[in-house]
């Protein structure tokens, strides 16, 4: 129970975030929001570790955790630079409402890697599970009369904002597989916590992305966009409360009571939550086509929790 609490937790943060951090998207180059964005995370997580976890917060800058840091930072890098880029390219394009349908791919993702990286298996119910969820969301939330009913916000083809959330949803998917790996390779005595992790992966894929924009040049650019879009400084502060520092704190403590592909799978429950918050807040239009999409997906999601329960019957 607590497991699903902070899931679903995360859950409701990532659907939060997806509105303000689109308009700031939109506002701002998406290379110039996610500096922003990130070195926001990497202040407010050093500080919030440092009170909560104490001295094992403090720990982590220490030699034994040197596997930590290999195998969370390349999570935080994969997810947080590489995963997140595509996925504010792709809600730019396509809206929130229907750019958070394609996370519901990141399951199917978060299994391979999992199988691959920490020996966790899927029976064939679970399998059915995911090709009801890819079927539903591809052939249903974004077929082609859906499609055609996407506004053109002027920032690419609807394709191409698909093909971004395909590839945001594999890199979140497998990012969170690292994460554990992360968790599993670190000795008992040396363990780390969940705030100290993700004070890692953030940390690390802001050094990477200012390093870059150093290397390459384009650091004063970046920081003149920032500069000039009041309105995308104030989103991305607000998206960024709730995504990385809140939704990524809860999913590091999410996956120590539950599987990854478990608690992908409540991750992939965004598009309910961004569903009724573009209804109720934004006041968006709630197509059937899209409720059936949704419906199908959260039936894949369903057959996946309860795989192995159902395997028994």
């Amino acid at each position: 129970p607590l497991g699903l609490f902070y899931a679903f937790a995360a859950t409701a943060c990532w659907a939060i975030a997806a509105f303000p951090l689109t308009a700031a998207s939109r506002q701002l180059p998406v290379n110039s929001m996610n500096h922003l964005r990130l070195l926001l995370a990497t202040i407010v997580l050093f500080m919030t570790g440092a009170i909560i976890e104490g001295s094992g917060f403090w720990q982590i800058f220490s030699s034994p955790y040197s596997k930590a840091w290999l195998w969370l930072g390349f999570s935080g890098i994969l997810a947080l630079v590489v995963g997140d880029f595509f996925s504010f390219r792709s809600y730019a394009i396509l809206s929130p409402q229907y750019g958070s349908v394609l996370t519901t791919l990141s399951p199917a993702s978060a299994l391979f890697f999992g199988i691959i990286l920490i020996d966790e298996h899927i029976n064939w119910v679970g399998i059915t599970g995911m090709c009801i969820t890819i079927f539903g969301v591809m052939s249903i939330s974004l077929g082609r009369t859906q499609r055609s009913k996407i506004p053109d916000h002027g920032y690419g083809s609807v394709l191409r904002g698909i093909v971004f959330g395909i590839l945001a949803a594999a890199c979140h998917g497998g990012a969170l597989a690292f994460s554990k790996k992360g968790f599993i390779k670190q000795p008992a005595e040396y363990s780390i916590g969940p705030m100290g992790a993700t004070f890692i992966r953030v940390v690390t894929a802001t050094l990477l992305i200012y390093l870059i924009s150093i290397l390459t040049g384009k650091i004063k650019t970046v920081l003149l966009h920032i500069k000039d879009s009041r309105a995308g400084i104030r989103n991305t502060v607000s998206g960024s409360f709730f995504n990385p520092i809140l939704s990524v704190s809860l999913s590091m403590y999410a996956i120590l009571f539950m599987d990854v592909a478990v608690a992908q799978t409540i991750f992939a429950l965004v598009p309910l939550f961004a569903l009724f918050i573009a209804f109720f807040v934004y006041k968006e239009k709630i197509t059937t086509r899209s409720v059936l999409g949704v419906v199908a997906a959260l039936a894949g999601v369903a057959l996946l929790i309860w795989r192995n329960r159902i395997i028994q019957l």
